[in-house]
């Protein structure tokens, strides 16, 4: 097995980044399309939609890396099936999940919305619980979590995404906001919290390459 990362390796790495800020703006500008939708619906609905498909374009590179790159040894069925792969398998099958929920919703709204309106926005609120998801892949996956680049823009993606949440739940509160809305707004609040929580004590920490299912093989290069 190959021990030293190739070319494929950053791509991979690089790729995936850029689809969790992709992933992140979808969801910052599919928030302000809600809050104001009277708001440049068309240019901000164009963005939403056209940033969409670039980032289930990145997300396949990102995974084609992956799988062609000899480093971590990948399959098909690792990138199919959650929680089946030897390279930490936790991280990895999160980063899964969140693929496919992505892609339901998208399936779901291109080229026109295939459900009714009450279904479709349910499954499109859905679209919190795979970034959420691809956050926590990419911070545990990833063996860059602590470079300053990759860093920074998570901290930006996380900073932006929860600033318009947190903003829309401000602006509805002022037209007397509900109690289920309240509560989600809480809960994302503290999804949020959890995960940096985490992220401190994990991925940030010396030793996360070995607590989070790296083989034996490759902990040298990590």
């Amino acid at each position: 097995m190959t021990t030293t990362p190739s070319p494929l390796w950053f791509i991979d790495r690089s790729a995936g980044e850029v689809t969790l800020i992709l992933l992140s703006a979808v969801v910052v500008l599919g928030i302000v399309r809600a809050a104001v939708p009277t708001a440049l619906p068309f240019l901000i609905e164009g963005i939403h939609r056209r940033m969409a498909l670039l980032a289930i374009a990145f997300g396949v590179l990102h995974l084609v890396a992956a799988l062609l790159d000899p480093y971590a040894n990948l399959g098909p069925l690792d990138a199919a099936v959650p929680f089946i792969s030897a390279y930490r398998a936790t991280w990895l099958g999160l980063g899964v999940i969140s693929a496919y929920i992505y892609a339901a919703v998208v399936l779901s709204s291109w080229p026109v919305r295939r459900l009714s309106r009450f279904w479709w926005r349910w499954l499109h609120r859905t679209t919190y619980v795979a970034w959420a998801l691809a956050l926590v892949h990419s911070l545990g996956t990833g063996s860059d979590a602590r470079n300053s680049l990759f860093l920074l823009l998570n901290l930006a993606a996380v900073a932006c995404v929860l600033a318009a949440f947190l903003g829309y739940r401000i602006y509805e509160e002022a037209g007397q906001i509900s109690p289920l809305r309240a509560l989600a707004g809480a809960v994302g609040l503290v999804v949020v919290v959890a995960i940096a929580v985490w992220a401190f004590h994990g991925p940030l920490q010396p030793g996360w390459a070995r607590d989070s299912g790296t083989p034996p093989g490759l902990l040298h290069t990590h």
